[in-house]
């Protein structure tokens, strides 16, 4: 058992460390995202609309079709999925592309619905976020724990 004393020097050393140990764990979720988001290209998600019949006949045309579905939305060369990175910076995480190609799929245009793959990731790893932030308040206040 810890005195008060002890714990208040656990605490002063984890005061040390808490913003490197965030960034570490901003970090993790956006690969964790990226990777998602990557992944999400080429198959068909029910969020999003079906491709127009014409594009179907054009990416099939270009044999841009049946690689990872029957339609593979989003993708063609792969430059999409390789563009996609993570940056942190202090307490900020960005997970993008570079690609203003990347940026219509994921936004729309007048012309076509967006089919957002990193914004679907970024919702969609939340759940995992909140493990890593978890464990990581854990490893602060808990002596003895290690979160990673």
């Amino acid at each position: 058992m810890l005195s008060f004393g002890q714990y208040a020097r656990h605490l002063e050393r984890s005061l040390v460390i808490v913003k490197p140990e965030l960034e570490i764990g901003l970090a993790r979720v956006g690969e964790h995202t990226k990777v998602m988001a990557a992944n999400y290209i080429g198959h068909e998600l029910p969020e999003w609309k079906p491709l127009a019949p014409a594009t179907v006949k054009e990416k099939t045309e270009l044999g841009y079709v049946g690689h990872v579905s029957a339609t593979d939305p989003l993708l063609r060369t792969g430059a999409n999925e390789q563009s996609i990175g993570v940056a942190v910076e202090g307490l900020t995480q960005a997970v993008g592309s570079p690609r203003k190609e990347f940026l219509y799929m994921e936004m729309g245009t007048d012309k076509v619905p967006p089919r957002p793959a990193i914004g679907l990731a970024a919702v969609r790893s939340l759940p995992y976020a909140g493990e890593v932030f978890g464990m990581l308040a854990m490893g602060l206040l808990a002596p003895g724990f290690r979160w990673r």
